[in-house]
């Protein structure tokens, strides 16, 4: 009997175990409550699925949308100094027409080209292909240029006036019955008196006029006939009044002559001139125009309206970006994009400009430097560098290998 005890022990703590076991189970299934509201284990089993199946549709479904971040300011504004309130479309207010050939058509393409950042110039082209003051009774650059100034009114206004002409000049001026043959005594008192009258009605009416010289021409005989125009054209438009533009230089070689390639605007070796040897590529057109607008932009300035608003000085934003970064500093905060973005003290370039060897020097406004002074031993040492040929030594330098003479 006392053998039976802890067998009798052993058993009932199984049965105890497992009762246990089984209502834990009940207690996490639901119990009988649950198996109560199915019908049979079936249903149990398919409302099971349905809910796992609703717990997965809502781990799917889009996140609700967040409130957007505040954008972060700076406790001192500076944009003020940079940007203005008024974001309509820039109206012109400073007009500039240029009449003349064709070769003026392109110089107003060029000029379009300079002032395209600056909607406020508007470049008008009034030229006329294959006109000239010779013959008058194809278009009459006189009385054009006097219905021009006459016909100004808000819908047409000239600021400033650019003239280039000459082209088709070449030949002879009927007058009276009377031929007079190209650059003739005669020819060249008519021709003169017809460019006074053209500066002189720009004058009259107090707008600026720049008339531009032609450039050198790739035949010779033309390029001289050329080049005697435009001594005549400078002489009468200066004494009506006009300024002369010279483009000779900047379109001729070392010697003067016709050059079809040269140095742009940016001092890169382009073709200037295109294949008849007369007229202007873009590059060439951008150039000529470089060289009136120098004279647009004083002209502009001086009759534009000051802005509403005045820029502050660049130290002035500066210190307003330090005080900034200053107080992020003490507070803790992660200096703004601003300050990131300007700092104090700008890097240095790798490399400077790039500067062509064989261009000619030109002044901002588009004039020509004058031509350097060569000593005689910068042209010997540019012969050595060029052909190659070494220049004579001299007695007693390192290179003299002669033998000492006899004495």
């Amino acid at each position: 009997m006392i053998a039976l005890r802890p067998l009798l022990r052993k058993i009932a703590g199984a049965r105890a175990a497992k009762l246990i076991g089984a209502a834990v189970f009940l207690y996490l299934t639901g119990g009988p409550a649950l198996l109560a509201s199915s019908d049979n284990s079936q249903t149990f089993w398919i409302e099971q699925r349905q809910l796992e199946e609703r717990k997965a549709q809502e781990q799917k479904a889009p996140p609700a949308p967040r409130k957007a971040a505040r954008e972060k300011r700076d406790f001192v504004p500076t944009e003020t100094t940079r940007a203005g309130g008024d974001s309509a479309p820039v109206a012109p207010i400073f007009f500039v027409d240029v009449i003349g050939d064709s070769l003026a058509m392109l110089t107003a393409d060029g000029l379009r080209d300079a002032f395209a950042d600056n909607p406020k110039i508007m470049i008008n082209s009034k030229a006329r292909d294959s006109s000239g003051l010779v013959r008058d009774d194809f278009y009459d650059w006189v009385k054009a240029a006097r219905d021009l100034v006459a016909e100004r009114n808000e819908k047409n206004h000239i600021d400033f006036a650019v003239m280039e002409i000459g082209l088709n000049d070449m030949q002879a001026i009927k007058q009276g019955g009377d031929s007079f043959d190209p650059l003739s005594d005669r020819w060249r008192d008519i021709y003169g008196k017809r460019v006074e009258a053209v500066a002189e009605a720009f004058r009259q009416a107090h707008i600026p006029l720049a008339w531009v010289g032609l450039p050198p021409m790739r035949n010779d005989q033309f390029n001289t006939q050329v080049l005697k125009l435009n001594e005549l054209i400078k002489e009468r438009a200066e004494k009506a009044g006009a300024k002369y533009i010279d483009i000779w230089n900047a379109f001729a070689d070392e010697n003067g002559a016709y050059a079809a390639f040269g140095p742009d605007v940016n001092g890169r070796i382009v073709r200037l001139r295109v294949a008849d040897g007369v007229f202007f590529t873009k590059a060439g057109a951008r150039k000529a125009a470089q060289f009136v607008e120098g004279d647009i932009r004083r002209a502009y300035d001086a009759v534009k309206p000051a802005d509403n608003m005045v820029d502050l000085p660049p130290d002035v934003e500066q210190a307003t970006i330090d005080i900034n970064a200053e107080i992020r500093r003490e507070m803790g905060l992660a200096p703004s994009s601003n300050e990131a973005a300007q700092p104090a003290e700008p890097n240095k370039p790798l490399a400077g400009p790039v500067l062509p060897l064989t261009a000619r020097p030109i002044s901002p406004d588009g004039a020509l430097a004058t031509k350097p002074l060569w000593t005689n031993g910068a042209v010997a040492a540019l012969g050595v560098l060029s052909s190659g040929v070494q220049p004579p030594p001299k007695p007693g330098r390192a290179d003299d290998f002669a033998w000492p003479s006899k004495q």
